[in-house]
């Protein structure tokens, strides 16, 4: 087995899930070398054929694995800091298999899903492009997740210019939307070390 089919393999049994496209920026990323997209697709194809991977049901476009996960209580991982290689798609599927896997209910898993896309929008909008640290557990029925990434300098000017800062509607509608859905949130600015660290958990216990 090839280095780079293994990886994808790896890739699907943490319970990532995208395009072959997805494939190949998280391959990339994980193995520190470009990837050829023509041979990432031809693994997941082979695999689709093998039985180890399928395509989603609503989405035919997206790989998954195929079969039950296991994860255990904690997991760690680091993911790109650059938007163009899907780092929120690869946190959210991960992240929402982990839920699922721990037995949170379908409406738990969208809300904290929802929320947690904001938060990894923020992380990576924010950040100087450094891969940026993902952590969720479990512990006594209380989902945790904390999301670190090293911010960029600002340049205001110039940020404004690009439009960076022309969303504080959007921003703040964000922050409304991580308020409401997570049972609580934090936002550390580390000014000396120049890293944020988002931090937030959500009881997987019904509301009665």
């Amino acid at each position: 087995m090839s280095t780079l089919e293994q990886t994808i393999l790896d890739l699907a049994s943490r319970g990532c899930q995208g395009t072959a496209k997805d494939f190949t920026s998280w391959a990339a990323f994980q193995n520190g070398s470009a990837a050829d997209a023509s041979e990432v697709e031809r693994i997941l194809e082979a695999c689709l054929a093998a039985g180890t991977v399928r395509r989603h049901q609503d989405i035919p476009r997206e790989y998954l694995a195929q079969g039950p996960l296991a994860f255990a209580a904690r997991v760690e991982y680091k993911v790109s800091g650059e938007v163009t290689t899907g780092p929120i798609q690869m946190v959210r599927s991960c992240m929402e298999a982990f839920l699922r896997f721990h037995g949170a209910s379908e409406e738990t898993v969208i809300d904290v899903s929802i929320a947690t896309t904001e938060a990894m929008e923020n992380a990576v909008k924010y950040s100087d492009h450094s891969p940026i640290q993902v952590s969720y557990w479990i512990e006594k029925s209380v989902f945790y997740i904390s999301i670190t990434n090293r911010l960029s300098d600002v340049r205001l000017e110039q940020d404004i210019a690009a439009g960076k800062y022309t969303s504080t509607t959007t921003l703040m509608r964000g922050m409304m939307v991580m308020v409401k859905l997570f049972d609580e949130m934090d936002i550390q600015i580390r000014e000396d070390e120049k890293i944020a660290v988002f931090s937030a958990h959500k009881s997987l216990i019904p509301k009665v």
